[in-house]
């Protein structure tokens, strides 16, 4: 059975590999988003005007043309969908890794008697959690707006700026993000107090 100061010092090892596999895992989000931004950007301006494209031709009821643009702009969706998908996927891993951070500082502050978590493990789990909830909040809104991107809606131009805004972050966000990255990227020179 491990002392009191052994099974400290395993917490202490267990919490900073889990944030540095946070980190890896979010950094890996943020360039997968960063990568496919450009590609869901052009994507979406091709739906929007593809969109525009099918109303005119409804309006002409050409039947072969509005079919064929109909196809063309299922694929162009149906794309952005997965793209959208594959970083609602990272996020649901990144999510799964902050509850298993947060249920082993459950763990820490049950086996030490403390009602209260120590001022760095709650830094950081407030960083997680502000962090996680702002890129589903982000992803959640691309998924609706490229909802109302969909030919068979009249998507004003506004839908597509929304769209495309939506596929950054606000710089105070992005800059919170990146702080909190480096603080849990600071604990190989700094190690973790518990």
């Amino acid at each position: 059975m491990l002392s009191p100061a052994d099974r400290l010092e395993h917490y202490k090892t267990s919490l900073e590999q889990q944030l540095k596999d946070l980190a890896t895992t979010i950094r890996s989000y943020l360039c997968l988003k960063s990568a496919t931004t450009p590609e869901l950007s052009n994507q979406a301006n091709r739906l929007w005007e593809l969109g525009q494209r099918y109303r005119l031709v409804v309006k002409g009821s050409n039947q072969a043309a509005t079919v064929a643009l109909l196809s063309v702009c299922h694929d162009v969706y149906r794309s952005l969908q997965n793209s959208i998908s594959k970083l609602v996927h990272e996020l649901v891993q990144i999510s799964a890794q902050v509850t298993d951070f947060e249920t082993e500082c459950l763990h820490l502050n049950h086996e030490q008697n403390q009602t209260k978590t120590p001022a760095a493990l709650t830094e950081f789990r407030n960083f997680l959690e502000e962090s996680l909830k702002l890129l589903q909040n982000q992803v959640k809104y691309l998924e609706l707006h490229l909802s109302q991107l969909q030919p068979k809606f009249a998507a004003p131009e506004s839908s597509l700026e929304a769209f495309k805004s939506d596929l950054h972050l606000p710089e105070p966000a992005e800059a919170r993000i990146t702080l909190g990255l480096a603080k849990i990227e600071r604990l190989s020179s700094f190690p973790l107090t518990l």
